[in-house]
């Protein structure tokens, strides 16, 4: 986390829309939010929102989320479980060991083993407990910038997916083009495609 304490650079991103009614989008995070992760049902992760303040928290107010009038914190939470490749190898390689004997020296075939294999991952999964990770996020309301504080692949595009179906709109990642886009518009952000590359050092024959 970082928007708290400063620690991590965020990725920045730009609003597609704007919120006309706050207490629908309010009902919408509550939505949206993360709810727990049961280990015993076999799912390996949940996302979800949660507040800022309160990372087990998921009741949500205007007066909970808004940092001042013009901005909205909120924590994107990721449970996940995660089974060490090594280690169900190692379980796995041991019980083939066992069922071969058993067989009198005849292997598993391929698919028994593959079916062994799923059969002891679900297995530990339903005995492990989950990773939790927190990603802070803050909206500026005023200007629609949108500030990310994770860079992991799967974070990001979660995050981005949920941020849609939570505000009905999306975000468009900062960059040269989408920051000229905004400026000058869309007509004639087009025109810059068209500009010759500029050089600035002499070359040297």
């Amino acid at each position: 986390m970082g928007a708290l304490n400063g620690r991590m650079s965020p990725l920045t991103f730009h609003t597609t829309g704007k919120v006309d009614n706050w207490d629908k989008i309010v009902d919408s995070i509550t939505r949206y939010r993360f709810q727990d992760l049961d280990p015993a049902s076999g799912i390996e992760q949940k996302f979800g929102w949660v507040l800022m303040s309160d990372p087990f928290s998921d009741e949500f107010e205007k007066t909970r989320i808004f940092y001042g009038e013009d901005l909205v914190g909120l924590t994107f939470r990721i449970d996940s479980i995660s089974v060490p490749a090594s280690q169900l190898k190692l379980h796995l390689n041991k019980r083939i060991k066992e069922l071969t004997e058993e067989a009198g020296g005849q292997k598993p075939s391929k698919r028994d083993t593959e079916a062994l294999k799923e059969d002891m991952h679900s297995a530990w999964v339903k005995k492990m407990v989950p990773t939790i990770k927190l990603f802070e996020m803050v909206y500026n309301t005023t200007t629609g910038k949108v500030w990310f504080f994770g860079k992991s692949k799967g974070a990001v595009e979660n995050f981005l997916d949920t941020f849609h179906e939570t505000f009905g709109f999306g975000l468009l990642p900062e960059a040269p083009f989408t920051v000229a886009q905004r400026k000058l518009g869309t007509d004639k952000v087009e025109d810059l495609l068209e500009l010759e590359e500029a050089r600035f050092v002499a070359e040297i024959d």
